[in-house]
């Protein structure tokens, strides 16, 4: 198969001020894409934008809050006013928890639904129209928990079942208008 050139593309990663999010942006950096990395945490955002640039890259950071519709309204419109589109948005912000169903509070199920599955098709909504008018992609990072269980993390488990489900159907959806979607399921990793 052959690589996709990323050269110029305006790639969006959201969760992009560590771990797999700040990787994305290195990597898609190295490869020559314009990077926007988003993340509720202003300090490390920066720092990771820093250190696309550091390493010879093109970067912007912007604080975003996936959870609120304005503050993804601002982002992508911060990002659209400085390179002028998005071509890729990942889907990548996410947060867990560590407890047993019996022991967890409605109110983290619901935190980590908001985050993980609202905050992706939050931000997917607020990037339509550039991600249409430009043929672009939507790369949803789901996880291992996408479709085998995970003990103690039943509501991580289920928001990344649901983003795959999700994310899976909206593929039929956007093909015609020539938007690709991409789900991809990491397995643990080291952040």
């Amino acid at each position: 198969m052959a690589k996709r050139d990323v050269r110029g593309k305006i790639v969006v990663i959201t969760g992009g001020a560590g771990g797999i999010g700040a990787a994305l942006g290195l990597t898609w950096a190295a490869a020559g894409a314009k990077v926007a990395l988003l993340d509720l945490q202003r300090d490390a955002v920066e720092a990771a934008a820093q250190a696309v640039r550091d390493a010879g890259g093109e970067a912007m950071a912007a604080v975003c809050d996936v959870c609120d519709a304005d503050s993804r309204t601002q982002a992508i419109a911060a990002v659209v006013a400085q390179w002028g589109g998005v071509d890729v948005l990942i889907n990548n912000a996410g947060i867990t928890h560590r407890s047993l169903f019996a022991e967890t509070e409605d109110a983290v199920l619901k935190k980590v639904m908001d985050v993980n599955l609202f905050g992706a098709i939050g931000c997917t909504r607020a990037a339509w129209s550039e991600l249409v008018t430009r043929r672009g992609q939507i790369i949803a990072i789901s996880s291992v928990a996408g479709f085998a269980p995970l003990l103690g993390r039943t509501g991580y488990a289920a928001s990344k079942h649901a983003m795959a489900g999700f994310f899976s159907t909206l593929r039929t959806e956007l093909a015609p208008h020539g938007v690709s979607v991409l789900v991809v399921y990491p397995a643990f990793t080291d952040t």
